[in-house]
């Protein structure tokens, strides 16, 4: 399987946040910095990819940040959000979800 690359519009992005406990997928602290610093200069502040996906010691990585809701068990949403990731990814790739916020 090809790596995807998300886009913040559609995509891996949509299918992680249509994962039943997540609130939002958030960018990395990073990006969000270069967010405000975007709207503070009043530059466009356009959300840039929510999902991180890169290379290591030719490894693929994809990550997520996500915000959960409090009325569903966070770890087993966690895991469906792993599952959906993975299942876009190849075989071999490394699969992150953190959980920045539970609402």
């Amino acid at each position: 399987m090809t790596l995807i690359t998300p886009e913040p519009d559609g995509g891996l992005v949509s299918r992680v946040r249509a994962v039943d406990g997540v609130v939002d997928v958030y960018g990395s602290p990073l990006q969000q910095i270069s967010g405000i610093l975007a709207a503070a200069t009043g530059r466009s502040g356009e959300r840039q990819a929510d999902i991180a996906v890169s290379m290591r010691d030719g490894i693929p990585r994809v990550a997520a940040r996500i915000a959960t809701n409090a009325e569903y068990d966070t770890p087993e949403t966690a895991r469906r959000v792993a599952d959906v990731l993975a299942e876009h990814s190849p075989e071999d790739a490394t699969i992150t979800v953190q959980i920045a916020r539970i609402h």
